[in-house]
């Protein structure tokens, strides 16, 4: 039997060590308001202010959207705790313009990336990459974006958008009856066939029965399994716990993109055939004399192929997805989407330059974007003290600053009934009076999305092949929400719609 002198001594050492780390963790989230800074309200002495993201209970980028709106629309900035980790939440338009542009020196790397040296694929992509690197890599890589680019990657476009249609051909009622699809998959297997070209150099039809290798393996990187969610909620809040946790980018498909990635370079290099896309850039990196610092071989290079597809592919099927499911809840915008598309085209081919005039479609896809921003949360990190303009707070070196778009992009200050599905906020007589660093789905500053036009560009192509043959219609069985898992925006099981032939010409 214990000596009960022996328990109650454990007791009180058990109780003055959890009384010390409580004390602790209070003194740890008084950090803001030590320096005068107005801090979220209700944090928890342990989790923070992340209590329902931790219990996923909540999407973190959902929570931080709250947390935008939890204070006066008057103040610039809130302290929010991660567990007790300070990150600072930038909710003013000119201060987030100020950081993240004017004086993006200070702030030239995110805070989201693999820490963890051994995974070099994670941590060394143009993504994650910092500073002097990261500049390096974008002057190389941005020859892979340009106009010239864009109209030869449009012709793959239509090639995979023609697989589309031929899959949804064959899988719908010829008599015009409507059924349920999932649009989400539908959209990763044409944007899957798009950026499969442009970040590997390689042809994919991730149409075909049964579905190709390569799409089911894309598609891992991308479950909303508990171990993708701690994975993406680690890199995000905690990135060097990955030394400690040991977990890869790609994870257990690493072997498998490295060798698909090492038979396209070397299959371009013994060719010598120019296509005009990434692998070029790339192969003209590996065959140039660097300095070590800049030099790149092995995963380096792989890693730079994995992130232009792993951004390219969810980003376009997200806002896909999200925007058929917006005009099938509202008719009217579906149909005049589908009148420009018929005026537009007339008739003839869908080229290049008949995309640029379809106004309207590219209203209704910046609407998606400001409801729905593939990536809602933007992070950098100062590399030195940073005196705030027009205020005596200093931020130290390694302050972490968020701007949270669910809530920029729904702030009423910003933008009238920002609940609405509205595209006409985004026409020419409208657009204009909106601030700058109020609409950002791509990002803003030196680190905006290197493939944003890419991004917009495939987008418009998959909805322009979709609608001028098909209707989307709601099916009320499904509530088609967002989950509370996703850091970056997804919906919870997929997106279900009634589809049916309707063709406009």
């Amino acid at each position: 039997m214990l000596d009960p002198s022996f328990l109650v001594n454990l007791v009180t050492v058990l109780a003055m060590l959890l009384t010390t780390f409580y004390l602790w963790a209070r003194y740890k989230q008084s950090y803001w308001s030590r320096r005068g800074i107005p801090t979220a309200p209700n944090s928890h002495w342990l989790f923070g202010h992340f209590r329902d993201a931790i219990f996923m209970r909540s999407a973190p980028p959902t929570l931080l959207g709250e947390l935008h709106k939890s204070c006066p629309s008057d103040e610039p900035i809130l302290g929010v705790y991660i567990m007790q980790k300070p990150f600072l939440l930038l909710r003013n338009a000119e201060l987030i313009k100020q950081l993240l542009v004017k004086d993006s020196q200070y702030f030239p790397n995110r805070y989201f990336a693999s820490k963890r040296k051994s995974d070099v694929i994670g941590s060394q992509n143009l993504f994650s990459v910092d500073n002097p690197m990261w500049k390096y890599l974008r002057v190389k890589l941005s020859p892979a974006f340009t106009t010239g680019k864009q109209k030869r990657l449009f012709e793959l476009m239509l090639e995979s958008s023609q697989n589309m249609s031929k899959y949804l051909e064959a899988n719908l009622p010829k008599d015009g009856t409507e059924i349920d699809m999932e649009m989400r998959r539908v959209s990763s297997k044409y944007t899957t066939d798009v950026i499969s070209s442009l970040a590997f150099g390689i042809k994919t039809d991730s149409f075909t029965e049964p579905e190709a290798e390569f799409y089911l393996r894309s598609r891992k990187l991308f479950e909303q399994s508990i171990i993708n969610t701690l994975k993406l909620f680690y890199n995000f809040f905690f990135p060097k716990l990955n030394d400690i946790v040991g977990s890869s980018f790609l994870g257990a498909e690493e072997d498998y993109f490295r060798k698909i990635f090492w038979e396209s370079m070397n299959q371009r290099e013994k060719s010598g055939v120019s296509r005009g896309d990434a692998m070029d850039l790339l192969l003209e990196l590996k065959n140039l004399k660097q300095s070590k610092e800049f030099r790149f071989e092995g995963d380096r290079l792989v890693a730079q192929s994995v992130i232009l597809f792993a951004a390219g592919l969810e980003t376009s099927a997200t806002t896909m997805s999200f925007t058929l499911l917006e005009i099938a809840k509202q008719p009217e915008i579906q149909r005049k989407v589908r009148e420009e598309i018929r005026d537009k085209l007339n008739g003839k081919p869908l080229t290049y330059e008949r995309i640029s005039e379809m106004n309207y479609l590219h209203q209704v896809v910046s609407e998606t974007l400001r409801l729905y921003p593939p990536a809602p949360l933007l992070d950098r990190v100062a590399i030195d003290d940073y005196k705030i303009p027009g205020t005596d707070i200093v931020l130290e070196k390694g302050s972490v600053v968020y701007v949270a778009l669910n809530g920029v992009h729904r702030d009423p200050d910003y933008h009238s009934d920002p609940l609405t599905y509205d595209p006409d906020r985004f026409s020419e007589m409208r657009k204009k009076d909106m601030k700058p660093c109020t609409y950002m789905p791509f990002g803003d500053g030196p680190r905006i999305c290197i493939g944003m036009r890419t991004g917009m560009l495939q987008t418009m192509v998959g909805l322009i092949t979709l609608l001028s043959q098909y209707e989307v219609k709601l099916n009320p069985m499904y509530k088609n929400e967002i989950s509370k898992r996703a850091i970056f925006l997804a919906p919870a099981n997929g997106i279900h719609l009634y589809i049916k032939r309707s063709p406009i010409m």
